[in-house]
């Protein structure tokens, strides 16, 4: 039986951060080679990270899950900016958080990714650098840091809270 709902409540676990990871992992390694300019980002990912609703249940427990919300921030660098106004949406596939309603053709919840160049100084930690950002005047920094954010790669700060 499908599981159908507006909001999953199922916790989160370590486990299924991984496997959230997996897929934005191999999402990302799509979308490079599908979007010219996405794909001058190939080899500067910094940072992964779990972010906005599902960042805050994983906190909390209670909020629940629409969809998961995942981050990636990639060492400037290119002579074009990663595609900030884009978001690739995936299906996570079945599983125990069930799926939206509006999400029609997806077995699972679906997992948004997101992306930013930003300046990474020689040296700096990942999430240094995208703590940084996020103290920013950015329109998407000021509203990524009203909520939690949780690590997903680099795996030395695997499930460490970022913001």
């Amino acid at each position: 039986m499908e599981l159908v709902a507006a909001r999953s409540y199922e916790p989160l676990t370590p486990a299924d951060l991984e496997a959230i990871a997996a897929v934005a992992v191999r999402t990302l390694a799509d979308i490079f080679d599908r979007a010219p300019v996405a794909g001058l980002y190939r080899d500067r990912l910094v940072l992964l990270a779990l972010a906005q609703g599902s960042a805050l249940h994983y906190l909390d427990g209670k909020s629940g899950i629409k969809d998961f919300d995942v981050w990636a921030f990639f060492e400037g660098g290119p002579p074009k900016p990663f595609p900030h106004r884009k978001r690739w949406s995936v299906d996570l596939g079945p599983s125990r958080f069930g799926r939206h309603p509006d999400d029609r053709g997806y077995s699972g919840r679906r997992l948004d990714i997101m992306g930013r160049s930003i300046a990474v100084i020689g040296g700096e930690a990942a999430e240094d650098a995208v703590r940084r950002w996020l103290g920013s005047r950015a329109k998407s920094a000021i509203a990524l840091r009203r909520k939690p954010m949780f690590c997903l790669l680099p795996h030395r700060a695997f499930g460490e809270r970022i913001i």
